[in-house]
């Protein structure tokens, strides 16, 4: 393990009862993950390298407060259109940590919103390296009972040799119930480099709930159409942390002739002008051969002193593998905030 972070972790007085807990967690994810496998688990691309054969992991309460690094990590997710301000004061804390092969992943905390989950992540190398390496997990989060997800993962290199990373992503479950609780696994196994020049293989392995954070769902079934697209904003969700819209889009068999896929995107703004989304989508599955597609797309929490939002759907019509493509905008759906 690094000498510095060994130093700081050697200060923490770990509770015999909190690092017995840690191992059963480590023990369950293995066994979960041998009986589990997504067919297609979404890959996340990561950045790491290291050395060495040893695998070792720890829990306590918060480890943003014990290693220095880890402090407000989540400042550096900040953007236009996301800032995540209230994500430290909402979120669970997490607090695991395992080195194998010399380099040392940290799970800090995390929200479920009730639709998406938000990870917070570092990774501590053995090895500084001063140019960029982007490599790919093996395997990514994996949530009990899901029948598949999708989502990203922002990574962030800090120094030579430590990095800090964010994952969004949204478990689908049977008849779209989402549960109160949700167990997350996450096992990598192995981190390649996208030109196959690069493998680290290690035993990391994470297990841990997160309840479901509170919030008020507005049901709106509000449609705005054209001869080719329907699309039905059905609810939108406040919490704390996040605003969640479900929706559901269906297009004419005549449209898919023409372009393979039909996906939603956003633009999401209020009447301050704020802007919450950019063309960006969610997640969601398909039905009726491609017909019909139910989704959610998650952004931050509507800025203070806003009375309307606007949400804008866009229709991006596909040949898909970067053959062609074209837009369809549909009628804005405007939202009261102040009922």
């Amino acid at each position: 393990m690094n000498n510095k972070i060994n130093q700081e972790l050697q200060k923490i007085e770990i509770p015999k009862e909190l690092h017995e807990r840690s191992k059963l967690g480590v023990k369950n994810a293995k066994a979960e993950q041998q009986k589990r496998r997504l067919k297609n688990p979404l890959v996340a691309a990561v950045m790491i390298l290291g050395l060495s054969t040893t695998s070792v992991a720890f829990a306590f309460p918060s480890i943003a407060s014990q290693i220095p690094f880890m402090d407000n990590v989540i400042s550096f997710f900040y953007d236009e259109e996301r800032d995540y301000k209230n994500f430290e004061t909402y979120s669970t804390d997490i607090g695991l940590a395992q080195t194998s092969n010399g380099t040392t992943v940290m799970i800090d905390n995390a929200v479920y919103d009730g639709t998406n989950i938000t990870i917070l992540f570092a990774i501590e190398t053995e090895k500084e390296v001063e140019q960029e390496v982007e490599i790919r997990a093996m395997n990514w989060f994996d949530v009990v009972g899901a029948n598949g997800m999708g989502g990203s993962e922002k990574i962030t290199k800090i120094s030579d040799n430590r990095y800090v990373g964010l994952a969004s992503f949204t478990p689908h479950f049977e008849d779209e119930e989402y549960p109160e609780t949700i167990e997350v696994t996450w096992n990598p196994e192995a981190f390649k480099s996208l030109s196959n020049d690069l493998e680290v293989e290690g035993d990391w392995s994470f297990a841990f709930s997160l309840n479901r954070l509170e919030g008020d769902i507005e049901l709106l079934n509000k449609t705005v159409q054209n001869e080719n697209v329907s699309f039905t904003l059905q609810s939108i969700e406040f919490t704390d942390v996040s605003t969640v819209i479900s929706y559901e889009q269906v297009v004419s068999d005549e449209l898919l002739k023409e372009w393979e896929s039909v996906s939603p995107v956003f633009n999401v703004t209020d009447d301050l002008g704020n802007v919450y989304m950019n063309e960006t989508g969610g997640s969601g599955k398909t039905t009726n051969d491609y017909k019909t597609f139910k989704g959610t797309s998650d952004f931050g929490s509507i800025q203070e002193g806003a009375n309307k939002l606007i949400i804008q759907p866009i229709q991006i019509a596909s040949l898909n593998f970067g053959k062609g493509h074209t837009k369809i905008e549909l009628e804005p759906i405007v939202i009261d905030l102040k009922k």
